[in-house]
Formats: structure tokens, sequence, C-alpha cells
């Protein structure tokens, strides 16, 4: 019977994806949407990388640290997130464990981080993604290595996309409007 063990963390290497983007909206804005957002409408899948397809078990609104969730996929796993960091308008970070599926040979677990900075008067954000994968062991971290900086970046990427088409659609009041 083979069980996995987990390793000395300090010994097996992390690999680290980021993107970015601009987003025609304020930080508190681009947040306001991200941080909360239902994540099947951005983690559509890419590749062989599955789409998520609901949450269940959230201990609260995804809003301050300490709350937890399990995210269900596409191909029929699952993972655990806990939000770490919580800075409304700013950043936001979490961790994911529990790999049910092909990734528990890869990782024992990953990082996630979000930054929100603001641009052109604070009418525009620079958005910042960054995601951590730290390798199983060192023969998994080859192919860990080639899906953090391929697959998971392209899906990164695509997230994002997403996330800026939907920020960017809504409808805002111009500056020094009056809302009624």
């Amino acid at each position: 019977r083979f069980t996995l063990q987990e390793p000395d963390a300090s010994t097996m290497p992390t690999f680290t994806a980021t993107v970015q983007t601009h987003i025609k909206a304020s930080p508190a804005q681009a947040f306001g949407f991200i941080a909360p957002v239902d994540p099947t409408t951005l983690f559509t899948g890419y590749g062989p990388l599955p789409a998520v397809t609901g949450t269940r078990d959230q201990t609260g609104p995804w809003d301050a640290p300490g709350q937890t969730r399990t995210v269900a996929m596409s191909d029929g796993s699952s993972v655990q997130e806990g939000l770490k960091h919580y800075r409304p308008a700013q950043y936001f970070a979490y961790t994911v464990s529990g790999f049910s599926g092909a990734l528990r040979w890869l990782a024992t677990g990953a990082d996630g981080a979000w930054w929100f900075d603001p641009e052109a008067n604070g009418t525009q954000t620079t958005v910042r993604w960054r995601h951590a994968f730290h390798a199983r062991s060192k023969w998994a971290a080859p192919v860990l290595w080639l899906l953090a900086s391929v697959l998971w970046r392209g899906y990164m990427r695509k997230a994002l996309r997403l996330a800026k088409a939907q920020i960017e659609r809504v409808p805002r009041a111009p500056a020094g409007a009056l809302s009624a």
C-alpha cells in the first residue's frame, strides 16, 4: 500500500506564476467584484485544467481571514481554500490544500494572492495575481514547474481576462455625478 507523506517543506521547491492586467475601475470596484466572485464565472477551465463547478461548506461571505470553503471541479476533484488576509480595495490572500485530483501527486498545497493598485487618479487599477504551488517531491517538481509556468499561467490569464471584461462592462456613474 502506497501512502503520500508530507515532505520537509524547506527542501521542496515552490513554483510561482504571476499575471496582471489594467482594469478601468477603481481599486474598490475591482476588489469588490473579484474577492467575493462566484468562482464558476471566472475559472472556466483551460486545456486539461478543469473548470470550477461550485463551492460548498463556505464558512462566511469570503471577506475575513479564517473563512474556508471547498471548491468543486469539473473533473470531479475538489480543493480546500482558506482565506488568510483580507484588506478591502487592496489585497487578499488564500491557501489551497487537500487536492483530491491529479494535483495531489504533484503538490502539497498552494498560496494565492491578489493585489489592487490604483492608477490614473484612482479611476484605473492594476490587478496582480500570484499563485505559488509547493512541490510534493523532487520527482514531482519538473511536472509541477511545467504546470505552473505554462498551463496554470494560461488558466490565470483567462480568468483575469474574464474578470476584466465583466468589471469594465458594469455601468458606472461619471466622476462627480450624484446618485439618486
